[in-house]
């Protein structure tokens, strides 16, 4: 007489007919977690999230920060405005503070170094509409650092709205370009490393 078998082990013998071996049998819980990876965000989606084709991932926490050196004495921290606040507004999202407490220690390697808070957005809307729209946004941020001691009260907001893109907004034949609208929606905390 057969011994009855467990899901898992009927699991391995259907993978080893099937031409796997069985030491990489899986549980079916653990398939389904390989299968909900996302390399694009680098992380698992939540069961119910569908990705459509096109979309744009918001990177949060760390990858939401790239860290630039320039020769003038600065060094800058560049936050992914989407991963702070949602379309069209400067209020943080509650997600924003997994982004944000990135870059306080980053700050604080600094020293007593001055620094400035600039806010930058993409090229949708007006030129006054942007400005206002990125002085707003990087205002929210340099009062968040102020609250956690990371800069002092003090510290310079410039908004520069669109004038100062980091990729093009619209792509060669002059259609939209989302990703780079995306990067070009930013706050920069700029440490004058000279200063």
């Amino acid at each position: 007489m057969v011994a009855p078998t467990t899901g898992a082990a009927l699991a391995a013998a259907c993978l080893l007919l099937a031409g796997v071996p069985a030491a990489r049998a899986q549980t079916a819980e653990q398939l389904e977690r390989i299968r909900s990876w996302n390399p694009k965000i680098g992380e698992f989606q939540k069961p119910g999230e569908i990705q459509k084709a096109g979309d744009i991932q918001v990177p949060r926490g760390i990858q939401a920060v790239r860290v630039v050196e320039t020769e003038r004495c600065e060094r800058r921290l560049s936050l992914v405005a989407d991963a702070l606040f949602v379309f069209d507004e400067w209020s943080l999202t509650p997600e924003a503070e997994e982004t944000l407490v990135v870059v306080v220690p980053e700050i604080e390697k600094a020293g007593k170094h001055p620094v400035s808070i600039e806010g930058h957005t993409d090229a949708k809307g007006s030129d006054e509409y942007n400005r206002t729209l990125s002085e707003k946004r990087a205002s929210t941020v340099k009062q968040w650092l102020v609250a956690r001691g990371a800069v002092p009260e003090g510290a310079r907001v410039v908004a520069y709205g669109e004038s100062k893109p980091v990729a093009p907004n619209q792509k060669p034949d002059g259609s939209d370009d989302p990703e780079g609208r995306q990067k070009n929606r930013r706050v920069e905390v700029v440490i004058d490393t000279c200063g």
